[in-house]
């Protein structure tokens, strides 16, 4: 069974459907939708690695879906590809991991965040494509975890407003909740998680003597795994020198593994703490909101100790 993710995008002057065909078993995540708007699409790799981009402008879709189960990457895009193609688009790039410009590339890409989306740096492929007439763009990057399978759509649809609809989209009321809620299910499936309760100011690493569900459950987790070891990473937005972002992300890892280690009793050796300042966003820093999903710390799940 092949679920079809149905969006109207305006062809000339005329508005016609592009219906995407999906694994099966695809469940949407999450979706967001801007009436009017511009998104930069990456549109080709050169050989200094830099991607050149278009400016697309109009009513943007963005959805992002989980498909449960081992499927490879290329399983994922193929059915999407096919779809794209059938509705008269032309492909603008197509390419995977190092040959789309690896990390700088990923980050570079306006994703919905996770746990709605994952990516594997060392595992994804990006497909951009440009409709006959010029005004309308989608672009699609799959990824997988150690689990599942991740497939995330952006279309911006040029001229007039196009209406939007989702086909076997679940209620918009749930689209928010993480389709994993336990953080060491999370943690041990993907690698990584963010601590979502903690919450930070800009310039700021304090966290309030308060209870937090993440914090509380990896020491369980560690305590009940001696031989485990994580890396709490701290991050930042954008404001500032990148010298004092790191040394502020850094001071926010401190922070919860002194909460771990002081509060909770987990042992120092099973927890490291580092900083990445604002070298891996997973949002636009030119919003307020990709700036305030910025400010984290993220638990990254280390090899056992022997």
């Amino acid at each position: 069974m092949i679920l079809r993710a149905l969006a109207l995008v305006s062809i000339g002057s005329s508005v016609q459907a592009l219906t995407l065909d999906l694994p099966a078993g695809a469940e949407l995540t999450r979706e967001v939708f801007v009436e009017s708007g511009a998104r930069t699409v990456p549109v080709g790799v050169t050989l200094d690695g830099t991607t050149p981009t278009v400016l697309a402008k109009g009513a943007i879709s963005i959805q992002s879906f989980r498909i449960a189960g081992q499927t490879s990457t290329t399983d994922l895009l193929a059915p999407i590809a096919t779809s794209i193609e059938a509705a008269g688009f032309s492909s603008r790039l197509r390419c995977e991991t190092q040959g789309c410009g690896g990390f700088d590339f990923r980050f570079s890409l306006e994703l919905i965040p996770p746990p709605h989306m994952f990516v594997d740096l060392a595992d994804f492929l990006f497909l951009s494509a440009q409709s006959a007439d010029g005004d309308s763009y989608v672009s699609v990057v799959v990824s997988r975890s150690a689990t599942d399978g991740y497939v995330h759509v952006s279309r911006i649809a040029g001229g007039e407003s196009p209406e939007l609809e989702t086909i076997a989209a679940p209620d918009p009321a749930v689209q928010d909740t993480p389709q994993d809620t336990d953080v060491i299910a999370q943690l041990e499936n993907a690698g990584h998680i963010v601590l979502e309760d903690l919450i930070f100011d800009t310039g700021s690493y304090n966290l309030p003597e308060e209870t937090y569900e993440t914090l509380t459950k990896l020491s369980a987790y560690l305590g009940a795994n001696p031989n485990r070891q994580i890396a709490l990473v701290g991050h930042t937005d954008a404001s500032g020198p990148l010298e004092i972002n790191i040394a502020i992300s850094r001071r926010r890892a401190e922070a919860a593994r002194e909460v771990l280690v002081s509060r909770y009793g987990v042992s120092q050796s099973q927890v490291e703490a580092e900083g990445m300042g604002y070298l891996a966003p997973r949002a636009s820093n030119l919003t307020e909101e990709g700036r305030n999903l910025n400010r984290r710390v993220e638990a990254i799940l280390l090899p056992a100790n022997p």
